[in-house]
């Protein structure tokens, strides 16, 4: 049996307002059945399996994985892991955050509902070694390098993900790509008090606009899209151990009572009416 081990490196002074912040890189042998979750992070977190098999759980789907496949974590999103009992996975990991890791993970064609690159070449991991060497060995430099490589892994899972590059985006698609992308921006923020003005500029669009825009694609405006996306994720989170006050904060919610009404007027249920019905 392989002696399982953990070890992290932590950058050393992230900035937190950087368009992308690389947070912390590691690697693992775990043991066997080894389980993470069901857990909520705030940041992305990426894992590339070195060896071994395992299973990732994601929006109610589940995905087995072994030797060469990442699996992504987004923010907010709800997600188990756990390794084989017999072949337990040995994988390494890259933690980020950012506007800019955002638009990176569009161009690669990773979202909630495809979360893995399946199959991708050496990249990932030589590049996840490389950052936690550089932030292991505490130069100032590393926070450059450490963009740098991740910028090499995505360009690794954008050609395994699209082989033959980018699909072509007509007129009407592009206005599509630009709500769909709006409405990921929302679903990543679920747990921060963000304003659709905050949306608009990082997205580089008038708020106007965008608001039309998205209407017209989606068929609401982005306040009732990031209202319903924060109530169902509390949906899930209220299946969980959690108490309420930390589902409230899950989602972005600081005070649990206006989170409670809320809750109600879109479910007709209090939180812990709605728990013990679906417990």
């Amino acid at each position: 049996m392989k002696t399982p081990f953990s070890m992290t490196a932590v950058h050393p002074d992230p900035r937190e307002n950087d368009e992308l912040a690389v947070l912390f890189a590691g690697h693992s042998q775990t043991e066997p059945e080894h389980r993470m979750g069901p857990q909520v992070l705030d940041y992305y977190l990426v894992h590339t399996i070195i060896e071994g098999a395992g299973t990732y759980r994601c929006r109610d789907r589940v995905y087995e994985l072994t030797a060469g496949d990442s699996f992504f974590i987004f923010p907010g999103e709800l997600h188990t892991y756990q390794s084989d009992a017999r072949d337990p996975w040995r994988y390494r990991w890259i933690a980020f955050r950012g506007a800019k890791a955002a638009k990176w993970l569009v161009g690669a064609g990773v979202s909630p509902e495809s979360p893995v690159v399946t199959g991708a070449d050496s990249v990932p991991a030589a590049s996840a070694q490389a950052i936690e060497e550089r932030f292991r060995s505490g130069d100032w430099t590393s926070d450059w390098e450490a963009e740098g490589w991740l910028g090499l892994a995505f360009a690794s899972w954008a050609r395994t993900n699209r082989p033959q590059g980018p699909p072509a985006v007509s007129r009407a698609g592009a206005a599509a790509r630009t709500a769909d992308r709006a409405a990921r921006w929302l679903e990543s923020q679920l747990a921060l008090p963000v304003t659709i003005a905050e949306l608009a500029k990082d997205l580089g669009y008038h708020r106007t606009h965008l608001t039309k825009l998205f209407v017209r694609e989606i068929g609401m405006s982005p306040v009732r899209y990031l209202q319903r996306a924060r109530i169902e994720r509390a949906k899930l989170l209220l299946r969980e151990p959690f108490s309420v006050e930390q589902v409230a904060a899950s989602v972005g919610y600081g005070d649990p009572l206006y989170f409670s009404k809320a809750f109600k007027k879109w479910t007709g249920m209090t939180p812990t009416e709605y728990r013990m019905r679906n417990r």
